[in-house]
Protein backbone atom coordinates (compact mmCIF):
# COMPACT_ATOMS: atom_id res chain seq x y z
CA UNK A 1 0.00 0.00 0.00
CA UNK A 2 2.81 2.35 0.86
CA UNK A 3 4.52 1.76 -2.46
CA UNK A 4 1.26 2.33 -4.39
CA UNK A 5 0.36 5.62 -2.69
CA UNK A 6 3.88 6.99 -3.02
CA UNK A 7 3.97 6.45 -6.79
CA UNK A 8 1.79 9.48 -7.74
CA UNK A 9 3.82 11.62 -5.36
CA UNK A 10 7.05 10.48 -7.02
CA UNK A 11 5.62 11.29 -10.45
CA UNK A 12 4.48 14.72 -9.28
CA UNK A 13 7.91 15.48 -7.81
CA UNK A 14 9.66 14.38 -10.97
CA UNK A 15 7.41 16.64 -13.05
CA UNK A 16 8.11 19.59 -10.77
CA UNK A 17 11.84 19.01 -10.92
CA UNK A 18 11.66 18.71 -14.68
CA UNK A 19 9.67 21.92 -15.13
CA UNK A 20 11.38 24.44 -17.40
CA UNK A 21 13.28 27.29 -15.78
CA UNK A 22 10.92 30.06 -17.01
CA UNK A 23 7.94 28.47 -15.19
CA UNK A 24 9.94 28.31 -11.98
CA UNK A 25 11.10 31.91 -12.47
CA UNK A 26 7.52 33.11 -12.77
CA UNK A 27 7.11 32.60 -9.02
CA UNK A 28 10.47 34.14 -8.13
CA UNK A 29 10.47 37.57 -6.43
CA UNK A 30 10.55 40.49 -8.85
CA UNK A 31 10.46 43.27 -6.25
CA UNK A 32 10.82 43.19 -2.47
CA UNK A 33 8.96 45.81 -0.41
CA UNK A 34 10.11 46.08 3.21
CA UNK A 35 10.98 42.38 3.11
CA UNK A 36 7.72 41.28 1.41
CA UNK A 37 8.12 39.82 -2.08
CA UNK A 38 6.10 40.51 -5.21
CA UNK A 39 6.42 37.61 -7.63
CA UNK A 40 6.48 37.63 -11.39
CA UNK A 41 3.21 35.71 -11.37
CA UNK A 42 1.52 38.45 -9.34
CA UNK A 43 2.78 41.10 -11.74
CA UNK A 44 1.52 39.19 -14.79
CA UNK A 45 -1.83 38.57 -13.13
CA UNK A 46 -2.26 42.24 -12.21
CA UNK A 47 -1.34 43.29 -15.76
CA UNK A 48 -3.93 40.95 -17.20
CA UNK A 49 -6.53 42.08 -14.67
CA UNK A 50 -5.97 45.78 -15.43
CA UNK A 51 -6.01 45.08 -19.15
CA UNK A 52 -9.44 43.48 -18.83
CA UNK A 53 -10.59 46.58 -16.88
CA UNK A 54 -9.25 48.78 -19.70
CA UNK A 55 -6.99 50.67 -17.30
CA UNK A 56 -5.35 53.67 -19.01
CA UNK A 57 -1.64 54.46 -19.14
CA UNK A 58 1.35 52.11 -19.07
CA UNK A 59 -0.41 49.03 -17.70
CA UNK A 60 2.85 47.28 -16.76
CA UNK A 61 3.96 50.26 -14.67
CA UNK A 62 0.51 50.77 -13.17
CA UNK A 63 0.38 47.08 -12.23
CA UNK A 64 3.76 47.07 -10.46
CA UNK A 65 3.07 50.39 -8.71
CA UNK A 66 -0.28 49.05 -7.54
CA UNK A 67 1.24 45.87 -6.12
CA UNK A 68 3.95 47.86 -4.33
CA UNK A 69 1.34 50.13 -2.80
CA UNK A 70 -0.78 47.10 -1.84
CA UNK A 71 2.18 45.71 0.12
CA UNK A 72 2.49 49.06 1.91
CA UNK A 73 -1.25 49.12 2.65
CA UNK A 74 -1.14 45.57 4.01
CA UNK A 75 1.87 46.36 6.18
CA UNK A 76 0.15 49.47 7.58
CA UNK A 77 -2.88 47.33 8.41
CA UNK A 78 -0.75 44.71 10.20
CA UNK A 79 0.92 47.39 12.28
CA UNK A 80 -2.48 48.82 13.21
CA UNK A 81 -3.86 45.38 14.09
CA UNK A 82 -6.44 45.58 11.31
CA UNK A 83 -7.70 42.52 9.42
CA UNK A 84 -10.31 41.97 6.72
CA UNK A 85 -13.07 39.50 7.51
CA UNK A 86 -14.26 37.01 4.89
CA UNK A 87 -17.71 38.61 4.85
CA UNK A 88 -16.18 42.04 4.14
CA UNK A 89 -14.10 40.65 1.30
CA UNK A 90 -17.04 38.82 -0.26
CA UNK A 91 -19.14 41.97 -0.04
CA UNK A 92 -16.32 44.01 -1.61
CA UNK A 93 -16.03 41.54 -4.48
CA UNK A 94 -19.79 41.62 -4.96
CA UNK A 95 -19.86 45.45 -5.06
CA UNK A 96 -17.01 45.54 -7.57
CA UNK A 97 -18.72 43.00 -9.83
CA UNK A 98 -22.03 44.89 -9.71
CA UNK A 99 -20.44 47.78 -11.61
CA UNK A 100 -20.27 45.39 -14.57
CA UNK A 101 -23.90 44.32 -13.93
CA UNK A 102 -22.70 40.90 -12.79
CA UNK A 103 -22.65 39.05 -9.50
CA UNK A 104 -19.30 38.06 -8.02
CA UNK A 105 -19.40 34.48 -9.33
CA UNK A 106 -20.20 35.64 -12.88
CA UNK A 107 -17.45 38.26 -12.75
CA UNK A 108 -14.90 35.74 -11.45
CA UNK A 109 -15.90 33.27 -14.17
CA UNK A 110 -15.17 35.90 -16.79
CA UNK A 111 -11.83 36.70 -15.17
CA UNK A 112 -10.82 33.04 -15.07
CA UNK A 113 -11.85 32.60 -18.70
CA UNK A 114 -9.32 35.34 -19.51
CA UNK A 115 -6.51 33.92 -17.39
CA UNK A 116 -7.00 35.90 -14.17
CA UNK A 117 -7.21 33.78 -11.02
CA UNK A 118 -9.90 34.29 -8.37
CA UNK A 119 -7.10 34.88 -5.82
CA UNK A 120 -5.84 37.85 -7.86
CA UNK A 121 -9.25 39.52 -7.70
CA UNK A 122 -9.64 38.67 -4.01
CA UNK A 123 -6.20 40.08 -3.11
CA UNK A 124 -6.96 43.24 -5.09
CA UNK A 125 -10.20 43.82 -3.16
CA UNK A 126 -8.70 42.84 0.21
CA UNK A 127 -5.90 45.42 0.00
CA UNK A 128 -8.48 48.12 -0.61
CA UNK A 129 -10.64 47.06 2.32
CA UNK A 130 -7.65 47.03 4.66
CA UNK A 131 -6.53 50.46 3.50
CA UNK A 132 -9.97 51.98 3.98
CA UNK A 133 -9.99 50.76 7.58
CA UNK A 134 -6.46 52.06 8.16
CA UNK A 135 -7.41 55.52 6.90
CA UNK A 136 -10.62 55.58 8.93
CA UNK A 137 -8.83 54.55 12.11
CA UNK A 138 -5.97 56.98 11.60
CA UNK A 139 -7.81 60.11 10.45
CA UNK A 140 -11.58 60.01 10.97
CA UNK A 141 -11.29 61.55 14.44
CA UNK A 142 -9.07 64.38 13.21
CA UNK A 143 -11.43 65.88 10.60
CA UNK A 144 -14.05 68.46 11.52
CA UNK A 145 -16.67 69.52 9.00
CA UNK A 146 -18.46 72.46 10.57
CA UNK A 147 -21.74 74.13 9.70
CA UNK A 148 -19.93 76.93 7.87
CA UNK A 149 -18.32 74.39 5.51
CA UNK A 150 -21.73 72.88 4.78
CA UNK A 151 -23.34 76.32 4.40
CA UNK A 152 -20.80 77.26 1.72
CA UNK A 153 -21.52 74.05 -0.19
CA UNK A 154 -25.27 74.57 0.11
CA UNK A 155 -25.09 78.19 -1.04
CA UNK A 156 -22.98 77.13 -4.03
CA UNK A 157 -25.99 75.07 -5.14
CA UNK A 158 -28.11 78.19 -5.59
CA UNK A 159 -26.86 78.88 -9.10
CA UNK A 160 -29.23 79.78 -11.93
CA UNK A 161 -31.89 77.18 -12.57
CA UNK A 162 -32.06 78.22 -16.25
CA UNK A 163 -28.57 77.04 -17.23
CA UNK A 164 -28.02 73.75 -19.07
CA UNK A 165 -24.71 72.08 -19.86
CA UNK A 166 -23.64 69.78 -22.66
CA UNK A 167 -21.09 67.45 -21.09
CA UNK A 168 -18.97 64.42 -21.88
CA UNK A 169 -17.95 62.01 -19.13
CA UNK A 170 -15.10 59.58 -18.53
CA UNK A 171 -15.45 57.21 -15.57
CA UNK A 172 -12.41 55.24 -14.35
CA UNK A 173 -13.05 52.41 -11.84
CA UNK A 174 -11.42 53.08 -8.45
CA UNK A 175 -12.21 50.30 -5.97
CA UNK A 176 -11.36 50.97 -2.31
CA UNK A 177 -7.59 51.25 -1.91
CA UNK A 178 -6.94 51.88 -5.61
CA UNK A 179 -8.04 55.52 -5.68
CA UNK A 180 -4.48 56.85 -6.04
CA UNK A 181 -3.82 54.89 -9.23
CA UNK A 182 -7.13 55.97 -10.75
CA UNK A 183 -6.44 59.59 -9.82
CA UNK A 184 -3.02 59.48 -11.46
CA UNK A 185 -4.49 58.01 -14.63
CA UNK A 186 -7.24 60.66 -14.67
CA UNK A 187 -4.71 63.46 -14.13
CA UNK A 188 -2.65 62.16 -17.04
CA UNK A 189 -5.70 62.09 -19.30
CA UNK A 190 -6.74 65.62 -18.26
CA UNK A 191 -3.24 66.91 -19.02
CA UNK A 192 -3.15 65.24 -22.42
CA UNK A 193 -6.58 66.56 -23.37
CA UNK A 194 -5.43 70.02 -22.32
CA UNK A 195 -2.50 69.59 -24.71
CA UNK A 196 -4.84 68.84 -27.60
CA UNK A 197 -5.62 65.11 -27.53
CA UNK A 198 -9.20 63.92 -27.93
CA UNK A 199 -11.32 63.50 -24.80
CA UNK A 200 -13.78 61.39 -26.83
CA UNK A 201 -11.05 58.92 -27.81
CA UNK A 202 -9.95 58.49 -24.21
CA UNK A 203 -13.58 57.97 -23.15
CA UNK A 204 -14.14 55.35 -25.86
CA UNK A 205 -11.00 53.49 -24.82
CA UNK A 206 -11.08 53.68 -21.03
CA UNK A 207 -14.44 54.83 -19.65
CA UNK A 208 -16.56 52.35 -17.71
CA UNK A 209 -19.70 54.44 -18.37
CA UNK A 210 -22.46 53.36 -20.79
CA UNK A 211 -21.68 56.56 -22.73
CA UNK A 212 -18.21 55.25 -23.68
CA UNK A 213 -19.17 54.10 -27.22
CA UNK A 214 -20.36 57.69 -27.88
CA UNK A 215 -17.07 59.16 -26.72
CA UNK A 216 -18.56 59.93 -23.31
CA UNK A 217 -21.16 62.34 -24.76
CA UNK A 218 -24.30 62.83 -22.68
CA UNK A 219 -27.41 64.92 -23.37
CA UNK A 220 -28.09 68.47 -22.25
CA UNK A 221 -28.24 68.55 -18.44
CA UNK A 222 -29.91 71.35 -16.42
CA UNK A 223 -27.59 72.66 -13.73
CA UNK A 224 -30.42 72.23 -11.22
CA UNK A 225 -30.26 68.45 -11.76
CA UNK A 226 -26.56 68.21 -10.90
CA UNK A 227 -25.28 67.42 -7.38
CA UNK A 228 -24.97 70.70 -5.46
CA UNK A 229 -21.26 70.20 -4.79
CA UNK A 230 -20.51 69.93 -8.53
CA UNK A 231 -22.43 72.89 -9.91
CA UNK A 232 -19.76 75.50 -9.29
CA UNK A 233 -17.12 73.14 -10.74
CA UNK A 234 -18.93 72.83 -14.09
CA UNK A 235 -19.92 76.49 -14.28
CA UNK A 236 -16.27 77.51 -13.92
CA UNK A 237 -15.38 75.73 -17.19
CA UNK A 238 -15.17 77.16 -20.69
CA UNK A 239 -16.35 74.97 -23.60
CA UNK A 240 -13.62 72.44 -24.39
CA UNK A 241 -12.15 72.49 -20.89
CA UNK A 242 -11.97 69.42 -18.63
CA UNK A 243 -12.55 69.21 -14.88
CA UNK A 244 -9.91 68.08 -12.46
CA UNK A 245 -10.42 64.42 -11.45
CA UNK A 246 -13.55 64.13 -9.29
CA UNK A 247 -13.84 61.29 -6.80
CA UNK A 248 -17.20 59.52 -6.81
CA UNK A 249 -18.13 56.22 -5.13
CA UNK A 250 -15.72 53.52 -6.36
CA UNK A 251 -14.60 55.61 -9.34
CA UNK A 252 -12.85 58.76 -10.53
CA UNK A 253 -14.62 60.95 -13.09
CA UNK A 254 -13.54 63.51 -15.64
CA UNK A 255 -16.01 65.78 -17.42
CA UNK A 256 -15.52 67.92 -20.49
CA UNK A 257 -17.82 70.89 -21.11
CA UNK A 258 -18.87 70.91 -24.77
CA UNK A 259 -21.40 73.75 -24.65
CA UNK A 260 -23.51 75.85 -22.29
CA UNK A 261 -26.87 77.55 -22.73
CA UNK A 262 -28.60 80.08 -20.49
CA UNK A 263 -32.11 81.39 -21.00
CA UNK A 264 -31.85 84.03 -18.28
CA UNK A 265 -29.30 84.78 -15.54
CA UNK A 266 -31.88 84.44 -12.78
CA UNK A 267 -31.05 83.30 -9.29
CA UNK A 268 -32.85 80.25 -7.95
CA UNK A 269 -35.44 81.16 -5.28
CA UNK A 270 -33.80 81.33 -1.89
CA UNK A 271 -34.98 80.71 1.64
CA UNK A 272 -33.57 82.24 4.80
CA UNK A 273 -33.14 80.80 8.29
CA UNK A 274 -33.08 83.77 10.68
CA UNK A 275 -33.46 84.53 14.38
CA UNK A 276 -34.86 87.54 16.24
CA UNK A 277 -34.25 88.41 19.88
CA UNK A 278 -36.74 91.03 21.07
CA UNK A 279 -36.79 92.98 24.36
CA UNK A 280 -39.23 95.67 25.51
CA UNK A 281 -37.95 99.21 25.11
CA UNK A 282 -36.06 100.41 28.21
CA UNK A 283 -33.07 102.67 28.89
CA UNK A 284 -30.67 99.70 29.04
CA UNK A 285 -32.25 97.53 26.30
CA UNK A 286 -29.90 98.60 23.51
CA UNK A 287 -26.88 97.93 25.75
CA UNK A 288 -28.16 94.49 26.73
CA UNK A 289 -28.74 93.54 23.10
CA UNK A 290 -25.28 94.83 22.18
CA UNK A 291 -23.76 92.53 24.82
CA UNK A 292 -25.72 89.55 23.47
CA UNK A 293 -24.65 90.47 19.94
CA UNK A 294 -20.99 90.59 20.97
CA UNK A 295 -21.14 87.08 22.48
CA UNK A 296 -23.17 85.41 19.70
CA UNK A 297 -21.09 84.02 16.85
CA UNK A 298 -23.96 81.91 15.47
CA UNK A 299 -27.74 81.70 15.87
CA UNK A 300 -27.30 78.73 18.21
CA UNK A 301 -25.46 81.00 20.67
CA UNK A 302 -28.64 83.01 21.16
CA UNK A 303 -30.37 80.13 22.95
CA UNK A 304 -28.17 80.52 26.04
CA UNK A 305 -29.00 84.23 26.20
CA UNK A 306 -32.69 83.44 25.89
CA UNK A 307 -32.57 80.95 28.75
CA UNK A 308 -30.90 83.56 30.93
CA UNK A 309 -33.35 86.32 29.95
CA UNK A 310 -36.70 85.19 28.60
CA UNK A 311 -37.18 82.14 26.38
CA UNK A 312 -40.04 83.83 24.53
CA UNK A 313 -37.67 86.63 23.47
CA UNK A 314 -36.04 84.37 20.89
CA UNK A 315 -37.83 83.40 17.69
CA UNK A 316 -36.24 81.42 14.85
CA UNK A 317 -37.81 80.48 11.55
CA UNK A 318 -37.09 79.58 7.94
CA UNK A 319 -39.10 81.28 5.19
CA UNK A 320 -38.67 82.07 1.48
CA UNK A 321 -36.79 85.34 1.13
CA UNK A 322 -39.73 86.76 -0.82
CA UNK A 323 -41.98 86.23 2.23
CA UNK A 324 -39.85 88.17 4.72
CA UNK A 325 -41.69 91.04 6.43
CA UNK A 326 -40.99 94.28 4.57
CA UNK A 327 -39.27 95.92 7.55
CA UNK A 328 -36.86 92.96 7.90
CA UNK A 329 -36.18 92.19 4.24
CA UNK A 330 -33.91 95.18 3.58
CA UNK A 331 -31.69 95.02 6.70
CA UNK A 332 -31.30 91.24 6.49
CA UNK A 333 -30.36 91.47 2.82
CA UNK A 334 -27.24 93.40 3.88
CA UNK A 335 -26.03 90.61 6.20
CA UNK A 336 -23.93 87.52 5.59
CA UNK A 337 -24.51 84.28 7.48
CA UNK A 338 -23.98 84.68 11.27
CA UNK A 339 -24.07 88.49 11.01
CA UNK A 340 -26.62 90.48 12.98
CA UNK A 341 -28.14 93.95 13.35
CA UNK A 342 -30.05 95.75 16.15
CA UNK A 343 -33.32 97.32 15.04
CA UNK A 344 -36.21 99.22 16.56
CA UNK A 345 -39.34 97.43 15.46
CA UNK A 346 -42.80 98.44 16.59
CA UNK A 347 -41.54 100.19 19.69
CA UNK A 348 -39.37 97.24 20.79
CA UNK A 349 -35.63 96.71 20.43
CA UNK A 350 -34.67 93.66 18.37
CA UNK A 351 -31.51 91.80 17.51
CA UNK A 352 -31.93 90.08 14.11
CA UNK A 353 -29.38 87.51 12.89
CA UNK A 354 -29.08 85.57 9.62
CA UNK A 355 -28.44 81.89 10.34
CA UNK A 356 -28.16 80.49 6.80
CA UNK A 357 -29.46 81.04 3.28
CA UNK A 358 -30.12 78.18 0.90
CA UNK A 359 -31.83 77.61 -2.45
CA UNK A 360 -35.38 76.31 -2.52
CA UNK A 361 -35.24 73.01 -4.39
CA UNK A 362 -37.70 70.30 -5.36
CA UNK A 363 -35.25 67.82 -3.84
CA UNK A 364 -34.09 69.34 -0.55
CA UNK A 365 -30.34 69.45 0.01
CA UNK A 366 -29.23 66.86 2.54
CA UNK A 367 -26.77 68.46 4.91
CA UNK A 368 -25.77 65.02 6.15
CA UNK A 369 -24.99 63.95 2.59
CA UNK A 370 -22.92 67.07 1.96
CA UNK A 371 -21.09 66.54 5.26
CA UNK A 372 -20.28 62.96 4.20
CA UNK A 373 -19.02 64.16 0.80
CA UNK A 374 -16.76 66.76 2.38
CA UNK A 375 -15.52 64.20 4.92
CA UNK A 376 -14.66 61.71 2.17
CA UNK A 377 -12.77 64.38 0.24
CA UNK A 378 -10.68 65.19 3.31
CA UNK A 379 -10.02 61.51 4.06
CA UNK A 380 -8.99 60.87 0.47
CA UNK A 381 -6.49 63.74 0.54
CA UNK A 382 -4.99 62.55 3.83
CA UNK A 383 -4.82 58.96 2.55
CA UNK A 384 -2.87 60.06 -0.53
CA UNK A 385 -0.36 61.93 1.63
CA UNK A 386 0.02 58.98 4.03
CA UNK A 387 0.58 56.48 1.21
CA UNK A 388 3.19 58.77 -0.34
CA UNK A 389 4.98 58.93 3.03
CA UNK A 390 4.91 55.15 3.36
CA UNK A 391 6.42 54.79 -0.08
CA UNK A 392 9.11 57.40 0.60
CA UNK A 393 10.12 55.56 3.78
CA UNK A 394 9.95 52.05 2.31
CA UNK A 395 12.87 49.89 1.26
CA UNK A 396 11.94 48.81 -2.25
CA UNK A 397 14.51 46.72 -4.12
CA UNK A 398 14.96 44.07 -6.76
CA UNK A 399 16.46 40.75 -5.57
Amino acid sequence: MTRLTSLPLAIALSLMLAAPAPAQGLFAPQVIVNGHAITGWEVQQRIQFLTLLRAPGDVSKVALDGLIEDRLREEAARQAGITAQDAQIEQGMQEFAQRANLDADQFIAQLEANGVARETFRDFVTAGILWRQVVQQRYSGTITINDADIDRAVEASGTSANVSLLLSELILPAPPGQETQALRAAEDIATRVGAGESFAEFARQYSASPSAPNGGAIDWTPVSKLPPALRSVFLALEPGQVTQPLEIPNAVALFQLRDITETAPTQAPMQIDYATFTLPAAPDTAGRLAQIQARADTCDDLYAAARATAPEALQRQTVPVAQLPADLAQPLSQLDNAESVILNRGGAEMLAMVCTRSPIQDDPVSRDQIRAQLMNQELSSLADVYLAQLRDNAIIRKP
